[in-house]
C-alpha cells in the first residue's frame, strides 16, 4: 500500500460472488495492486485488482492557440528563409562580387491643379536620412494627375461649356528609385538587422541560388 497522500480516485469492479458492481476509493492503493473490500450488494468479503490510472482526455487547443502556434511556424519559417538568403548574400560578397538593395520612396511635390495643392512644400528629409544610411538615388519617376480638358466658349452653349478631346494634368510627386550597395560587414549573423528587416519586407522577390 503506497503511504504518499493523493486525490480521492473512484474505481469500480465487480463482486466475484454476486456480480454486484462496487465503486471504492483506490488513491491509497497502487496500480495492479489486490485489496479486499466488502460487498455492499451481498455482505461478502471479496477481492479487487486496481486498474491502470486512466488519464482524462487532452483538451482540445482553442482557435487562438492553433493561430499562435501556425504563427509562430511561419516566423520560424521565415526566420529560416532569411537565414538561408544572407547566407547566400555573404557567400557573393565574398567572392568578390557585387550586391545591392533596391527599393522606392514616394516624395510629393507642391504642385497645384484645379485649385487644389498636394503637398505644402516639397520635402526631401526622407532622402536626406536614407542618404546617411548608405542609399543613393538611382532615378525619379513622375506621378501625374490626369484631368478632362474643359474648352469654355463666348457662345451660349446647352451645357456652358465643351469638352475637348485630350487629357492634361500635373506632376503629384516622384517615386524616388534607391540603392545600396552592400559589404560583408553589413550582413550580422543574427535577424534582426537591417538587412533581415529588408528581405523580410520583400522576401518574395528572393530566389536563392
Amino acid at each position: 500500500m503506497s503511504d504518499t497522500p493523493t486525490e480521492p480516485r473512484l474505481v469500480t469492479c465487480r463482486c466475484h460472488y454476486c456480480e454486484g458492481e462496487i465503486e471504492f476509493d483506490a488513491s491509497g492503493f497502487n496500480e495492479g495492486e489486490n485489496c479486499t473490500l466488502t460487498c455492499p450488494h451481498c455482505q461478502t468479503e471479496t477481492t479487487a485488482t486496481i486498474p491502470p490510472l486512466v488519464s482524462p482526455p487532452p483538451v482540445p487547443p482553442t482557435i487562438e492557440e492553433i493561430e499562435k502556434a501556425k504563427q509562430a511556424e511561419r516566423e520560424q519559417l521565415q526566420i529560416q528563409k532569411i537565414v538561408q538568403i544572407k547566407t547566400m548574400l555573404r557567400a557573393r560578397l565574398e567572392s568578390g562580387k557585387s550586391v545591392f538593395l533596391y527599393d522606392s520612396v514616394f516624395v510629393p511635390v507642391d504642385s497645384e491643379i484645379l485649385d487644389k495643392q498636394f503637398a505644402s512644400e516639397f520635402d526631401v528629409s526622407i532622402l536626406r536620412r536614407l542618404g546617411l544610411m548608405g542609399w543613393e538615388i538611382v532615378q525619379a519617376v513622375p506621378k501625374t494627375k490626369g484631368i478632362g480638358l474643359e474648352n469654355v466658349g463666348t457662345q451660349t452653349t446647352i451645357f456652358g461649356s465643351m469638352w475637348a478631346g485630350g487629357v492634361g494634368g500635373n506632376v503629384m510627386g516622384v517615386h524616388v528609385i534607391i540603392k545600396k550597395s552592400l559589404s560583408v560587414s553589413d550582413i550580422a549573423e543574427d535577424s534582426a538587422d537591417d538587412v533581415s528587416e529588408f528581405i523580410r519586407n520583400h522576401l518574395s522577390d528572393f530566389v536563392p541560388e
